[in-house]
């Protein structure tokens, strides 16, 4: 997770040299976004494993006043040819009116504006044409060598009020041609496209974006969007018929503006996560990477990414350690075929919590439930009270939820995702503790990502409601070269404030 201390970051690009990842993004101060934002600049940061980043002195101010660019760029993109590269990016002037511009380097630190900026500016068939704010950003350039042209995506919004992803074309980089409109978006729950990026894979196009559908995000709570997604479409045409693929919505809620960079074989993805605070966004973070995995069926999911040189150190394992000292709380928890643990209490809740105290983690199970079955794993738990956040998937109702418990009150829904469940079958249920960052995965593909501070640490375990089982649980650290965190050796001393045993 990345972001300067005392800034945020926004739309980025990363560009690999000479073994070197450079990232580019905007960037601005915390927590002004209430207050009427004001991007500064471009940020730059470098990193040799796309996981900690160094930050470097920021490139490309805004213009001078008057200028397209006068009120501030955003979203940077970046291509290279020969040796040097072209950064394309947004600006705005001071009605608003957004255009795509271009800057150029040999060796990514030092940045000249073209004089001939700006170079794509929405076509009639635009907001333009009806007297509004011009709404043209985000653009990704695409060398689409098949056709011996350059293609550049980019978000807009048509006459009518649709949102939708514009397509430009070139020889050069440098003069481009309109062709309108590549994507509209009929689903009207939608009000705004950013962060188009296109990546080509097996004979086919797979073009990622950010959906909204609400306010401008900066500055409001998250309940006031119907949509806050980053989706993705597919064809086999890099200029259209695109369609919808099943799991069109990859991740909902807080994150956005995902990149899709290709380094070697692998193709990863990046994207930002919105930060809350007094309920309301405030600012935001750049992801770890993750890993793009292709599926038989042409639809992709997000894997987790694990560098050469970080390693798992365990804090337990059912098969190595088994659940003595572990404390109860319900009936039913029963050892099955070895280290395998069930809970069968019909429409009852069941806890079993390790006493282990501590912050950041890994926790993942096997589980299986009956029809109206749920089985959870807790962090960040009190294993007396049992206060903490629960990562659950309920077998009757077909989703994986996000819970905040609270002693003596319901838990609260953060956030849950419709997915595919078999009672016939162990399901893979993880979730990853990173600071206030959430990562849940169901069978590996990640599926829930957020900030949520309430609980800065605690303990670990199982819950279960009915009938469910567990193997292979396992707890554990990512680490690398700094060592180990002493705070996974202390054990707190539970209470029993609701009957166990």
């Amino acid at each position: 997770m990345y972001h300067h201390p005392g800034e945020y970051v926004t739309d980025f690009c990363i560009v690999e040299r000479r073994g070197l990842y450079h990232l580019f993004h905007i960037r601005g101060e915390r927590w002004t976004w209430p207050l009427g934002y004001k991007e500064l600049d471009l940020g730059h940061a470098v990193s040799k494993d796309l996981r900690t980043w160094h930050p470097r002195e920021p490139v490309l101010p805004a213009g001078p006043p008057g200028s397209w660019d006068a009120t501030g760029i955003w979203a940077p993109d970046i291509i290279q040819v020969g040796e040097t590269y072209y950064m394309f990016y947004t600006g705005a002037d001071e009605a608003n009116n957004q255009a795509i511009g271009l800057a150029t380097s040999t060796d990514l630190f030092t940045w000249e504006k073209y004089a001939g900026n700006p170079l794509v500016v929405p076509g009639p068939w635009s907001d333009r044409h009806v007297g509004h704010d011009v709404a043209g950003r985000d653009a990704m350039v695409f060398a689409d060598t098949d056709r011996g042209r350059y293609l550049m995506y980019y978000t807009a919004t048509l006459a009518d009020g649709r949102a939708c992803i514009a397509l430009a074309q070139s020889q050069d980089l440098l003069h481009w041609e309109d062709l309108g409109p590549t994507y509209v978006e009929e689903d009207r729950s939608y009000d705004r496209l950013e962060s188009a990026y296109l990546v080509p894979h097996g004979g086919r196009y797979y073009l990622f974006y950010s959906a909204k559908g609400g306010p401008k995000s900066k500055g409001f709570p998250p309940q006031a969007f119907a949509h806050f997604d980053i989706v993705y479409l597919v064809s086999d045409d890099p200029t259209g018929g695109w369609v919808k693929p099943a799991n069109h919505e990859l991740l909902t809620g807080w994150t956005c503006a995902s990149e899709h960079p290709t380094f070697g074989d692998t193709t990863y993805m990046l994207y930002i996560i919105q930060e809350e605070l007094g309920g309301i966004w405030g600012a935001s973070t750049l992801s770890d990477p993750k890993r793009m995995v292709w599926q038989p069926d042409g639809t992709v999911r997000i894997h987790e990414y694990v560098p050469e040189g970080v390693a798992r150190e365990a804090l337990f394992t059912d098969r190595a350690d088994g659940y003595t000292g572990w404390v109860r709380h319900g009936e039913g928890w029963q050892a099955w075929r070895a280290n395998l643990m069930a809970a069968s209490s019909p429409g009852e809740d069941s806890y079993l919590m390790n006493t282990l105290w501590g912050t950041d983690l890994a926790l993942e199970a096997q589980v299986q439930a009956g029809p109206d079955g749920v089985a959870s794993l807790l962090v960040r738990s009190n294993p007396s009270a049992l206060a903490g956040y629960r990562i659950s998937l309920d077998f009757g109702r077909g989703v994986v939820g996000f819970y905040r418990s609270f002693p003596g009150a319901p838990d609260q829904p953060l956030q849950e995702r419709p997915v595919t469940l078999s009672g016939d079958a162990f399901h893979r249920l993880k979730v990853v503790v990173q600071g206030k960052f959430f990562e849940i995965y169901v069978d590996d593909a990640l599926t829930i990502v957020r900030d949520e501070a309430t609980y800065p640490e605690g303990c670990f375990g199982l819950h279960a409601r009915g009938q469910a089982r567990f193997q292979d649980v396992w707890a554990y650290r990512y680490v690398d070269a700094e060592g180990e965190d002493p705070t996974w050796h202390r054990r707190c001393t539970p209470r029993h404030l609701f009957p166990s045993q």
